[in-house]
């Protein structure tokens, strides 16, 4: 079968490989749609802690194959794949929280094992959530991005009342679902952020108030947005320390920053007695990894039911280089998937 590898820092391409096969709890799956994430740029030029590796952790596939000790699954079916596999034991992931997972690093598709941007993949049966009527190509980006989006707006779901301003900070594959999110789930405004001026309409269609350009005067300028006034919660996809600062300087005394994004930043307080700081006291500060098994199957619920829609860009298996290239670039407006 085809596959795009990562074979070694800086280096990746679609190369033939051996055809799979499921252990007794795992499924072998056609890969129908596989999304492309900012990790899979950081593999490129760092490499991943197995090499070589399939990358593609977004995955969306039918069933071929099903290993000897599964029940309740049988060939045919069209499934996401729910990325974080913890240890499937502790109380956590008996949840179907393996993000909580405390006993092992979570492993994932893509990045500690081969993922979805090849033909076929094997992944274990335990991750998969039934996809309802949800178009698989759409549906490939809410397995991490959406999932993670929405993850970090419930976990900042108590600052969002409805007299509340949020802001979307990085108007990407989670901010555009993020936006959508808010929209679909609460009666909160939403000031949207970017650099970008084309993903400021994007968010503009997908329901946010007002869009506000990054980069010097931007809290000026949300501040305005915002009638004079602080925001209730900040939600950061980029996580660099401009964006960090940045929602330090907007969010309200009571409010919250939700930190999903994962750029270098760092967001620190000064343990000193008095108001007026910088984030201010009584701020809540919090920060997400992935999602639940939970989170997945409401991400796409809500997209079945047409509320949350991923805006997508789709390249072929043979231009998943071109894919990465244009995403790095910045010339991918919501997500990249690549469909073999």
């Amino acid at each position: 079968m085809r596959a795009y590898r990562l074979s070694r820092p800086g280096h990746a391409e679609v190369v033939d490989v051996d055809q799979p096969w499921p252990a007794p709890d795992e499924v072998l799956l056609r890969v129908i749609a596989a999304g492309v994430c900012r990790t899979d740029l950081t593999l490129l030029r760092s490499g991943a802690s197995t090499l070589p590796v399939t990358l593609g952790h977004e995955i969306v596939g039918e069933v071929v194959e099903v290993g000897s000790a599964i029940r309740g699954r049988s060939a045919g079916a069209t499934v996401a794949v729910y990325e974080l596999i913890g240890c499937g034991e502790c109380a956590a992931c008996r949840r179907g929280e393996d993000n909580l997972c405390r006993e092992v690093p979570p492993a994932v598709p893509g990045i500690t094992r081969d993922g979805g941007m090849a033909e076929f993949v094997v992944v274990p049966a335990r991750n998969l959530v039934d996809l309802g009527a949800v178009d698989p190509v759409a549906a490939a980006p809410l397995t991490d991005a959406g999932m993670t989006a929405l993850h970090a707006v419930e976990r900042g779901g108590a600052w969002l009342s409805e007299d509340a301003a949020a802001v979307v900070i990085g108007i990407g594959g989670l901010g555009h679902l993020a936006v959508q999110f808010v929209a679909a789930s609460t009666q909160a405004r939403v000031i949207a952020v970017d650099v970008d001026g084309p993903r400021l309409e994007l968010a503009a269609q997908l329901g946010a108030a007002h869009g506000v350009r990054s980069g010097e005067g931007a809290s000026g300028r949300i501040l305005e947005a915002n009638g004079g006034r602080q925001v209730d919660v900040a939600f950061d996809f980029v996580g660099s320390q401009e964006s960090l600062d940045l929602a330090a300087q907007v969010t309200g005394r009571g409010g919250a920053i939700v930190v999903t994004g994962g750029g270098g930043g760092r967001l620190c307080i000064t343990a000193a007695m008095g108001a007026g700081r910088v984030p201010e006291r009584e701020v809540t500060m919090i920060h997400t990894f992935g999602g639940t098994r939970g989170d997945l199957s409401q991400a796409l619920a809500l997209a079945e039911a047409g509320q949350v829609q991923s805006h997508v860009e789709t390249f072929r298996l043979e231009d998943a280089g071109r894919a990465i290239a244009a995403l790095e670039a910045g010339r991918v407006l919501g997500r990249a998937v690549i469909v073999p």
